[in-house]
């Protein structure tokens, strides 16, 4: 999968995860430091790029157009290079799922789970609960423990999230979009 990281994010990153992503670009290695967002877009979609980011204005616009360019969105805050690094090597499969899956079109990674001691999963899921009879599935993310209902999700729905290679993937590309939600806390 190849990369456009954001200007909000240090250059040395292509560098530094030249193994992962080999074809991945900064934003100031092809003139767009300066760049309004819907040029960075436009590169990315001519060029089959994933846009990465820690703006949240991207995955809007994601969520919005849908892809190409496909997004993925870092929330992390203020971090160095160097955790940066960590979270993206802990998230490598995820991002590899993420660019095969023809449905999806955005991803988000929290950040703040990869550098937390003692999880080093990588699923910012931490609880998922399944009823049914009222076809309700029910999401608890780690970092924010904010719960979120889905309505009317088929059994056969939750059994491959349950076995999705990337439930976070799975959840954003076949879950999150598509059923009606309601955020529960």
């Amino acid at each position: 999968m190849k990369l456009l990281f954001d200007q909000n994010l240090s250059w040395r990153l292509t560098a530094i995860l030249a193994k992962e992503f080999p074809e991945s670009v900064h934003v100031r290695e092809v003139d767009l430091t300066s760049a309004a967002d819907h040029l960075i877009w436009e590169y990315a979609r001519l060029h089959g790029f994933a846009i990465i980011s820690k703006d949240s204005d991207f995955s809007q616009k994601s969520f919005l157009l849908g892809a190409p360019p496909k997004v993925i969105w870092i929330r992390a805050g203020n971090c160095s290079t160097q955790q940066l690094e960590i979270i993206l090597k802990a998230h490598v499969e995820d991002i590899r799922q993420f660019g095969k899956d023809q449905d999806s079109s955005f991803l988000i990674i929290d950040g703040l789970l990869a550098l937390s001691p003692g999880k080093q999963e990588g699923s910012t899921i931490a609880n998922i609960n399944y009823d049914l009879v009222t076809k309700t599935l029910e999401i608890e993310f780690r970092s924010s423990g904010e719960i979120y209902r889905y309505f009317d999700v088929p059994a056969d729905i939750y059994e491959t999230l349950l076995n999705a290679p990337s439930r976070n993937v799975y959840l954003h590309s076949q879950i999150m979009k598509k059923f009606r939600l309601q955020k529960i806390l």
